[in-house]
């Protein structure tokens, strides 16, 4: 049990989100209210200049027993994670980003499965919302085709995501997230469930990852999103500390969910011109920082997975790609992308 007999820290980083944030916390009480040993939630406003500091006093206020507010200078979200890590007191350590909410038994179901299997970790699916309900969908927290638990979430593309995991905070030693970058999580994520003895999958949907406008993953394509290439390049770095088959494990879903699906699909999606003068800004870091990246196994095993139609698609890109042959990979997919609405199409039909 972790200082003053606390079972399972919440971190909440809260930046200007007050239009989500009375749902987020709504739904944080309900789960903690039904875990049965201590919890604590520590939120932490990041500077906030709209009514979030107001509204986070007011819960607090109304559920002393296990709210608590902190007020820093902003910083950004890693530097909150950092500071929330700093002063957790739990056994165990979650995030809640402030603009999503949980279901109700996701904290005390996660913990159950933690005890009866023994683990540092449990980890649970996503269900993506959007304010139009028919385009929810959820995204499984695990591969059923590989082996072993671990294999089984590292190859996930949403893997990195800290919202989803409740971790043994002792896992987090000597880690800080990267302060100033986003895609923070692909730096330290990884790392972490290389550490854990024991991972727990519980395949039920209870985090609700809200896709709302405007957010960094939905708003219209910026160079920024480059960072990746520095988040993953620290994130191989770290791992280096854990066994060589998991290292190229890490490396795989990395290569390939991270790096590589930036390519594959918000830069393919841009058009022509636009396409092509970022795919050669992209791929010319990616050469230099990644030389070995088509060596891989997992880059491999993607070329043969799905049907034909994607198959060919992933074939075609990777060799072309692999030979610097840029042009010619935003002309293919521009071919791709035609053919592929054509093929949606037909389905619908």
């Amino acid at each position: 049990m972790g200082y003053n007999g606390i079972k399972l820290s919440v971190i909440i980083p809260v930046y200007n989100t007050s239009a989500y944030l009375r749902k987020c916390l709504d739904s944080v009480v309900e789960a903690v209210s039904q875990v049965e040993e201590p919890v604590e939630v520590l939120i932490i406003n990041d500077g906030s200049t709209d009514e979030s500091p107001k509204i986070i006093q007011d819960y607090c206020k109304k559920y002393p027993q296990f709210l608590k507010q902190f007020d820093k200078a902003n910083g950004g979200l890693s530097d909150v994670k950092n500071y929330g890590l700093e002063r957790a007191n739990g056994d165990f350590v979650i995030f809640l980003d402030s603009d999503d909410y949980i279901e109700p038994s996701m904290y005390q179901d996660m913990l159950l499965a933690i005890e009866k299997e023994d683990a540092d970790i449990a980890v649970c699916d996503i269900k993506l919302v959007y304010d139009d309900d028919s385009l929810n969908r959820v995204w499984s927290c695990a591969v059923p085709a590989r082996t072993g638990n671990f294999a089984k979430v590292i190859d996930m593309s949403m893997m990195p995501a800290s919202w989803n995991k409740i971790v043994r905070r002792s896992l987090y030693s000597g880690l800080t997230f990267p302060v100033g970058k986003n895609n923070e999580d692909v730096a330290v994520t990884p790392i972490i469930l290389g550490r854990a003895k024991k991972i727990a999958i519980v395949e039920k949907p209870y985090y609700n990852y809200y896709q709302r406008t405007g957010s960094i993953q939905n708003s219209a394509f910026n160079e920024k999103r480059f960072v990746i290439l520095e988040t993953a390049k620290m994130c191989e770095e770290r791992i280096k500390e854990l066994d060589e088959e998991k290292q190229e494990q890490i490396k795989g879903s990395v290569y390939l969910h991270q790096i590589l699906s930036l390519a594959f699909y918000p830069i393919r999606m841009e058009k022509f011109k636009r396409r092509y003068e970022l795919l050669k800004k992209y791929m010319e870091q990616v050469y230099v920082m990644y030389p070995n990246i088509w060596e891989n196994f997992e880059i491999k095993e993607f070329i043969t997975w799905e049907n034909w139609f994607v198959r060919f698609y992933r074939r075609v890109s990777v060799h072309l790609l692999k030979h610097h042959n840029l042009y010619a990979t935003c002309v293919f997919w521009s071919f791709y992308n035609i053919a592929l609405n054509l093929y949606q199409q037909i389905k619908r039909k």
